[in-house]
């Protein structure tokens, strides 16, 4: 059995399908909620955001998209100049273990590289053993931080302090 060929190329809006199912399954894999039509609007605002680099990896140049990679491009004080964040990557399930993760991040480490960006921060869930070790063997380095967040619909939801 022969692996078909995987293409690495910028998102294109008929991409959108695909890769909105790839983040819905990311959002239920991290037993987050899955708003379609929000994921739908995020990805159409992406790929008209010139700062944004949507990466999408197909099986063959016409084939259904089997990983994405989210970065956007931001104004750093920390490296003194511009920075991606890495917001999203993700691999279908049944596309894991072909090494199509590392793939994304070496092909957004080339596109940086070749806009001037400084560096790239990211970051892992706690106890992603397979997304550290992937950052490591790429040369990133772990920063001593910690990471919150505010979701707006507490607010609305009249949650109180989670």
């Amino acid at each position: 059995m022969t692996t078909p060929d995987l293409v690495i190329d910028l998102a294109r809006p008929a991409d959108r399908d695909a890769v909105v199912q790839l983040f819905a399954e990311d959002l239920a894999d991290l037993r987050l909620p899955v708003d379609a039509d929000g994921l739908v609007t995020v990805f159409d605002a992406l790929v008209g955001d010139p700062r944004a680099v949507v990466l999408v990896v197909r099986e063959g140049a016409d084939g259904t998209a089997v990983g994405v990679l989210v970065a956007n491009r931001v104004p750093s004080v920390k490296f003194s100049g511009w920075s991606m964040w890495i917001e999203e990557l993700y691999v279908a399930r049944v596309a894991r273990q072909r090494g199509i993760g590392r793939r994304l991040v070496v092909r957004l480490l080339e596109i940086a590289r070749a806009n001037d960006v400084r560096g790239i921060d990211l970051e892992a869930y706690h106890g992603n053993a397979p997304a550290a070790l992937l950052y490591r063997n790429l040369g990133f380095r772990r920063l001593g931080r910690e990471r919150f967040y505010y979701r707006f619909e507490w607010e609305r939801d009249g949650e109180a302090e989670p």
